[in-house]
């Protein structure tokens, strides 16, 4: 075994007595073993701190923040200790499958232009399980990003030398999407991937769910996929009416259209996804969005009628009476 352990396993602690051992003890259960397993404890009230200590494995660096830091500030205090090639998340309710460090160490060690992998999850929901993967290829996943954050959190593993230099691994502006941002500022240096396989159990509680819908956290994911968009495009994009934010109620269907169409024209020449993935998108959202509208107006069926998306599209008989009935009912 080396000096330094080849991978830095990274859990920050808040409250976390209720699934803390199931936690830690899925990380010590791993078939790979040339690991260290930071835990910071950030202020923790509850028994958490007891249920740490009572571990004896040499493995374990543990960390006391004086007071709750928070998540951001705690991950970057992790970040900066670790010693690992590599740095895997868990979380302190969640449940890593034996295998899961070593499939994830096997990538990054053949794939050496990947500075990122992912695994797909088990998702657990009080008595609701259900399985969550998201796209496994780099092309897909730099797409994806324009619109959503296709990685599970606490499923990744990174090269760190892909971090190396950062002040700040993770950017406090960007509180309870702070890891969509980075994400997003990764793939402009590296390649990323997900594994097809399900390799953590993830469980979701209703806070998660009440901050995923949150109105904070709707602008900051829109702010980052501004930036990103703004990346790739040279700045073309100019303001954050975007085509990912189609469910948002303050744009008009009007504005979205020419939005949806302006991002379709300007892939066609900067040819940034690949094309395929994104006119593919682009031109499902064009037709979902005159299907789900319940009354259209002339301006808005003259977008129907000119468009080449709409004719690159395909309809029913059904679907083109539709759009004409709530056209002119």
């Amino acid at each position: 075994m080396s000096d330094f352990p080849l991978v830095s396993v990274l859990m920050p602690v808040y409250n976390g007595e209720k699934y803390l051992n199931e936690a830690i003890e899925s990380v010590l259960n791993q078939t790979y073993t040339n690991f260290e397993f930071i835990i910071i404890n950030d202020g923790s009230t509850d028994t958490s701190e007891e249920i740490i200590l009572s571990y004896d494995d040499s493995r374990i660096v543990y960390i006391k923040n004086p007071e709750n830091y928070k998540l951001i500030q705690t991950l970057n205090i992790g970040f900066s200790l670790a010693n690992g090639r590599y740095i895997a998340r868990m979380d302190a309710d969640d449940i890593s499958h034996p295998d899961r460090l070593y499939k994830q160490v096997q990538f990054l060690d053949v794939n050496e232009d990947y500075g990122l992998v992912g695994t797909g999850v088990n998702l657990l929901h009080g008595a609701n399980k259900s399985q969550l993967l998201y796209h496994t290829d780099h092309a897909s996943l730099k797409f994806a990003l324009a619109f959503y954050c296709p990685f599970i959190h606490p499923s990744i593993m990174l090269r760190k030398e892909v971090i190396k230099g950062m002040d700040a691994v993770f950017d406090s502006n960007y509180v309870h999407a702070e890891d969509y941002e980075l994400w997003t500022r990764l793939s402009f240096i590296t390649k990323m991937a997900n594994l097809p396989e399900y390799l953590l159990d993830y469980r979701i509680h209703d806070a998660q769910i009440s901050s995923l819908n949150s109105l904070t956290q709707i602008e900051l994911a829109n702010t980052i996929r501004a930036n990103y968009l703004k990346y790739y495009f040279h700045n073309k994009i100019d303001n954050y009416s975007f085509v990912f934010n189609l469910l948002s109620q303050k744009q008009t269907l009007e504005n979205k259209l020419l939005e949806l169409l302006r991002l379709y024209q300007l892939d066609e020449v900067n040819n940034v996804f690949g094309g395929d993935n994104l006119n593919r998108y682009l031109i499902k959202r064009w037709k979902d969005l005159f299907l789900e509208s319940e009354k259209l107006t002339l301006k808005t069926y003259f977008y129907f009628v000119s468009s080449s998306i709409t004719y690159r599209s395909t309809w029913t008989l059904k679907q083109l009476i539709s759009v004409f009935v709530k056209t002119f009912k």
